[in-house]
């Protein structure tokens, strides 16, 4: 059957279950639900497949479903569903066999549960009306499995909503497959039922136009405001002017947020809404006078006094550009925002913004997305959009950092005022070792990113941490000069280098902080980028700190690294401090030369192809494998590059799948090395 010949049986069968199918409660007729209770209205399938035209679509519409599946035995159970099989048995031209699965044995006769020749050897899939609850379903599938058949999946006509039987069955591993859905195919079209809208942050409250419009060529927040103030003290919402101070990319959607001018992270109001693509909207100011009407709303239900608090905070607006569908490998939590929209339920989905606290990479910026706000199943099938970002605050005032894209990357000259400072510093650890003043150009603070508030210098030899100090900054040269006598006196670690050839020096600085008042560990992770921003613990007279790469050079948790910092403090891990949360950026220098770190590690060149990729890791992944290698052939279990140690550990199938690892590797280098070392596990295997 062609696609359209598919489209146009689809249509007329739904016709035919719109009209004939739906079978609504009366006097003459009652209606009861599974636990009895009284419904308005049930699916009677029967009414259309026990009629000829009915009967035929629904087999066609079935079996191409069924071209989706390898099984070719069918199954069904109860009387629903005989009819559709028999239907899809004649008009399949002998492709499938039937099953019947009765509910209970008879009392006489063969006594089988299972109608039918049987085949061990062949796919079961198991035909019905509808899946609601996949009770039916399940109790289908346990009889056949019991008979020693497998149940490949199963195909309905149809399905009510995702979640309930019909995501279950996909969870635990059949594949699921239906025609209609019951909101998007009945529900939507039956009156006085409860409509799903399909884009939720789209849905406006009822209001009333002003009679007045606003002024022409504002800023996007000060329109914000107007509005809103507007409708708290009226009712009303001014009608939108043609044109913003300039041009702005509302395509993919508008969000206003209120937040008190004395405490910019304290968020009292946020509400707009995405565009989908296809989706009609209006122009951006129209379009942002609406997001701030929702925001206004959401103020008032907040705050007892919304006008005062609007009066007393400040106001931003974020755009976003079209939404782009993409893949999780296309995400870049420093650049754009995204959508994670359920394929299944159009009206659930959930968004995240570039660089929120807490979120670290692209990964976790999608499972806050897909999990926490769009609160999807776990394996429920999702449609992942990205999109641009572009954050206009209020002239005048303070915002909190996040939610944004991450500047552009420095430019050259930022790049060499970093890599300078990173080399002085170095310089200043080298003169304190010999002895001498420390030659060249001095630098001046003005080499510093502005907002830093203080420095940290850590010194190293042959990759061994030596000393590590910092504090804020006066004067740069004489900072410099301050902490690399304190970090070559810092007993700590074991004393200062024992040669100058191996010295190499980080520096980090310390800016953008943040008070995040008073809590546990436990209750700050979640608002630190693990591994890339610093925390401070702090109560009284005591405070401690641990630079970001720690948690990397450490090998800790995010928890674990939390705890550190307060215990560093000594404070303890189980008392409540005051935190404080920094961004970080650090350099190294050694004499190879200044380059940035991230996670610890120094930052190299990316690959420009993906054989160039392949090209670079292929020998470090063959070289890693040998690392791990024993003569006795039993791996060692865990490599920490960082604290240089190795243990042992590995269980007989780790061993084996090690084995296989390096089987795949030497087919891929002419390595004797490679082959001696799979010679040795296979044997340390066989020996055990």
């Amino acid at each position: 059957m062609s696609a359209a010949g598919f489209a146009r049986d689809r249509a007329e069968l739904l016709g035919l279950l719109q009209t004939r199918g739906i079978l609504y409660e009366s006097k003459m007729q009652p209606v009861l639900s599974r636990d009895g209770t009284s419904a308005a209205w049930m699916l009677d399938s029967l009414s259309v497949s026990l009629t000829p035209r009915g009967a035929q679509l629904a087999g066609r519409c079935l079996l191409r479903l069924l071209e989706r599946f390898e099984g070719r035995q069918l199954a069904t159970f109860g009387v629903t569903g005989i009819p559709l099989l028999q239907s899809c048995l004649v008009q399949s031209g002998g492709r499938y066999r039937g099953l019947l699965v009765r509910k209970e044995r008879k009392a006489h006769g063969s006594r089988k549960l299972i109608e039918g020749p049987i085949d061990l050897s062949e796919p079961v899939v198991i035909l019905d009306d509808s899946v609601s609850s996949g009770l039916s379903m399940n109790e289908c599938v346990q009889r056949l499995e019991a008979a020693g058949l497998f149940v490949e999946g199963g195909a309905c006509l149809v399905r009510f909503g995702w979640l309930g039987g019909f995501s279950a069955m996909r969870e635990a591993g059949f594949r699921m497959e239906a025609l209609y859905d019951i909101w998007d195919d009945f529900i939507e079209h039956m009156p006085g039922e409860e409509k799903v809208p399909p884009n939720p942050s789209r849905v406006l409250p009822a209001f009333a136009w002003d009679s007045r419009r606003a002024p022409e060529g504002l800023h996007p927040a000060e329109l914000s405001r107007q509005v809103m103030r507007r409708y708290l003290c009226t009712g009303k919402v001014l009608r939108p002017p043609s044109r913003l101070a300039r041009p702005f990319d509302g395509r993919g959607g508008v969000w206003v947020s209120v937040r008190p001018r004395a405490d910019v992270y304290e968020r009292l109001a946020r509400n707009g809404f995405w565009h989908f693509p296809g989706e009609p909207r209006g122009s951006t100011p129209h379009e942002l006078t609406l997001a701030a009407l929702l925001t206004a709303q959401a103020l008032a239900e907040k705050v007892k006094a919304p006008l005062e608090a609007l009066a007393h905070s400040s106001v931003a607006v974020t755009f976003f550009s079209p939404l782009e569908e993409c893949t999780v490998g296309e995400l870049d939590d420093d650049r754009y925002g995204i959508v994670v929209r359920s394929h299944e339920r159009k009206a659930w989905m959930g968004g995240a913004l570039p660089r929120m606290p807490g979120i670290a990479n692209p990964w976790q910026q999608f499972q806050h997305a897909r999990v926490n706000n769009a609160r999807l199943e776990p394996y429920e099938p999702y449609v992942l959009y990205r999109h641009d970002v572009e954050k206009v605050v209020e002239e005048g005032q303070d915002w909190q950092p996040t939610g944004v894209p991450k500047a552009d990357a420095a430019g050259a000259d930022d790049l060499l005022r970093a890599g300078r400072l990173a080399s002085r510093a170095r310089a200043h650890v080298l003169a304190v070792l010999v002895g001498r003043e420390v030659a060249g150009e001095p630098l001046d603070v003005a080499v510093l990113p502005a907002g830093v508030e203080s420095l940290f210098l850590s010194i190293y030899c042959d990759g061994r941490l030596c000393g590590c100090m910092g504090g804020p900054i006066a004067n740069l040269e004489d900072t410099l000069r301050t902490l690399a006598v304190a970090a070559l006196h810092d007993r700590r670690f074991g004393g200062p280098p024992g040669r100058v050839e191996g010295v190499a020096v980080t520096v980090s600085l310390l800016y953008a902080r943040l008070e995040m008042g008073t809590a546990l560990p436990a209750e700050v992770v979640p608002a630190v980028r693990h591994a890339e921003q610093a925390l401070m613990a702090s109560r009284g007279e005591r405070s401690g700190l641990l630079l970001p790469f720690v948690a990397a050079t450490a090998n800790l948790e995010p928890l674990e690294y939390a705890t550190a910092v307060a215990e560093k403090a000594g404070l303890g891990r189980r008392r409540r401090c005051h935190w404080t949360r920094y961004d970080c950026s650090t350099w190294l220098c050694d004499a190879a030369g200044p380059r940035p770190l991230e996670h610890g590690l120094p930052r190299g060149e990316p690959p420009q192809s993906l054989d160039e990729a392949v090209g670079r890791l292929l020998p470090l992944l063959a070289g890693y494998l040998l690392r791990h290698h024993r003569k006795k052939g039993v791996p060692y279990a865990h490599y920490e590059p960082f604290a240089d140690q190795l243990s042992l550990g590995l269980d007989g199938p780790r061993i084996a799948h090690n084995a296989w690892v390096l089987a795949r590797a030497a087919g891929c280098f002419e390595s004797p090395a490679l082959n001696r070392a799979l010679r040795q596990v296979v044997r340390a295997l066989v020996k055990s």
